[in-house]
């Protein structure tokens, strides 16, 4: 999958917004972090895009009551369909109908009697935005947020003279770090929260967007607004007739 830096959306943001990008507050990223981050959610869920969804194997299990079901991955937010065969190899794969049972603590997918095994198609689930700028003085524990320069190694808004700028948020992914432990230097004890390439202009434009809202600027909000929605069709129209990627599918009903 092709990915974005944080950065850049921000840096496109600020300027199409009219503020300085070589002045950024913390006051200022949270703006247009937040704003970016509802904006992403908006296009993750506009349809099936093939970034973020996945066509899985599942075999099935079959309870003491005889209900035959089977746990979808983590990651999958929404099942989409479910087939008999996978519908990326065979005309004949069959859509089967089922129902989602979650309890808090259980999920599962249940489907008729007589299926062992099959596909599931599923999106994943919409990343968030929410770090703060990385600090070397503070100790990061398990699922904290930051973000991050990996150009310079270091927490900062703005590119650092003479080094290239990567601005993107990181997630610690162990109990806890010692001070001084960044993404650069320490890659195990962190993920990277990865911004599929077809959203990263609508998340800017529509940042901006927000942002001229937010400062009552009602007149010029429309104008950028209007450009947020034809960037994301612009990735629809290639996804779906410029790569045919529907077409690829349509066979068997997938979408």
């Amino acid at each position: 999958m092709r990915t974005a830096n944080f950065s850049q959306i921000l840096f496109d943001a600020l300027q199409y917004s009219g503020n300085d990008r070589h002045n950024i507050t913390a006051e200022t990223f949270a703006q247009f972090r937040d704003f970016a981050s509802a904006r992403i959610r908006e296009a993750w869920e506009t349809i099936q895009w093939a970034d973020v969804c996945r066509l899985v194997e599942f075999t099935t299990t079959t309870d003491a009551n005889g209900v035959v079901s089977f746990s979808p991955a983590t990651e999958a937010d929404e099942i989409l369909a479910v087939y008999t065969k996978n519908p990326q190899e065979t005309t004949q794969a069959v859509q089967v109908p089922y129902q989602i049972y979650d309890s808090g603590s259980v999920r599962k997918i249940i489907i008729g009697n007589g299926i062992v095994s099959g596909w599931y198609l599923y999106r994943k689930d919409c990343i968030t935005l929410e770090g703060e700028l990385y600090s070397p003085t503070v100790v990061y524990y398990q699922g904290v947020q930051v973000y991050f320069d990996s150009g310079s190694g270091t927490g900062t808004y703005t590119p650092v003279l003479g080094k290239p700028h990567a601005g993107n948020f990181y997630t610690c992914t162990v109990v806890s770090t010692t001070v001084g432990q960044n993404p650069n230097t320490h890659p195990a004890s962190w993920t990277k929260i990865e911004i599929p390439y077809i959203f990263s202009a609508f998340m800017a434009w529509g940042a901006a967007a927000n942002w001229l809202v937010s400062e009552g600027q009602i007149q010029e909000a429309p104008v950028i607004e209007a450009k947020a929605k034809e960037v994301i069709e612009q990735e629809y129209d290639k996804f779906l007739n410029q790569q045919g990627q529907y077409g690829k599918l349509n066979i068997t009903r997938t979408y």
